[in-house]
């Protein structure tokens, strides 16, 4: 890979390169507009996860919740998602352009290197939070992997992906979108319906990216903080709660077709006197679900703000002391 730029890997190289890329320059092509966005999406972890990083350093309070949720959305979702489809593009870019070759192979073994120091990462994160190492051992394997990521994210970004856009045209889109790994997944934090292990993760994350990638530190203030994250857990729940009534709508919709498209088949004088009441039945077992799922995201969100209040009460007390 072009080993003449070392100094293009670093993390300010890279928030130039991600900075100069508008919209409306990053792709046309929806599956490497998604690559862009989810790198987008992984910088803002890690921002979040050396801000964790610098208070374990300086010996001050640390949010361990956001600091190993952080390092599980990185060493899984990605892993799972974002890398293979990556490796898929970066395959088919290779047969087409020899050039590329060399540079294709480098990225896909860096996707099995990131594995591996992202696991060894989290699980020093889940040894300090047994008390089995100290907060010094987590430092390194962090920084690592932290400095892994913006290395292989500007490499892919600056010399790679441009390359991609000019290397497969149409057809070849086609062709690779027939492939099960292209298509679109929910992004567990990110997407329309957040995974309730990410819940924490994902209002912070929200916040981050509302107040921007280049704001270092806020000024905390206690009553204001709880109000604003209260917010994001009934903004969070809205969302689920729409996205579950579009699924149960969707399915609904899909099974009554399938009811009639039977029935018309048939023909039967037996059959078509119950269609209605057999849409009906599947309309009801659909919107009895929606209603259970909106009552676990109800007792979710009643969870949510009550450890939400306790933990202001803690730090109004930490204040007053």
């Amino acid at each position: 890979m072009a080993a003449a730029q070392p100094e293009a890997y670093s993390r300010k190289n890279w928030e130039t390169v991600a900075r100069s890329l508008r919209g409306d320059q990053i792709s046309s092509h929806p599956v490497l507009a998604t690559l862009y966005a989810e790198h987008r999406y992984m910088a803002t972890l890690i921002k979040l996860l050396e801000g964790q990083l610098e208070l374990l350093e300086q010996g001050e309070a640390v949010d361990s919740q956001v600091l190993y949720e952080s390092l599980h959305y990185l060493t899984h979702y990605p892993d799972a998602f974002h890398h293979p489809r990556e490796d898929l593009v970066y395959q088919r870019a290779g047969e087409l352009d020899g050039k590329l070759a060399d540079s294709v192979d480098t990225l896909q073994r860096e996707h099995d290197y990131l594995a591996e120091v992202g696991t060894k990462a989290l699980q020093a994160v889940a040894s300090w939070q047994e008390a089995e190492i100290d907060a010094a051992d987590v430092n390194a394997p962090i920084q690592e992997y932290i400095e892994s990521m913006y290395r292989h994210m500007n490499a892919e970004e600056k010399l790679v992906f441009p390359e991609i856009e000019r290397v497969l045209g149409p057809d070849d889109w086609r062709e690779l979108e027939q492939e099960d790994l292209l298509t679109p997944s929910s992004d567990p934090v990110f997407g329309p319906k957040v995974s309730r292990e990410y819940r924490n993760l994902a209002r912070k994350a929200r916040r981050a990216l509302r107040r921007g990638a280049e704001d270092a530190a806020l000024v905390e203030w206690i009553g204001l903080e709880a109000l604003l994250e209260g917010v994001e857990v009934l903004s969070i729940a809205g969302d689920n709660g729409r996205a579950a009534a579009h699924d149960h709508f969707v399915a609904a919709r899909e099974e009554a077709r399938d009811l009639i498209r039977d029935a018309t088949e048939e023909g039967s004088i037996l059959t078509l006197p119950l269609l209605p009441l057999r849409c009906t039945l599947v309309g009801g077992g659909h919107y009895v679900g929606f209603l259970r799922e909106l009552g676990s995201i109800a007792k979710e969100v009643g969870s949510d703000l009550s450890e939400l209040r306790k933990g202001a009460r803690e730090r109004v007390q930490l204040a007053l002391d």
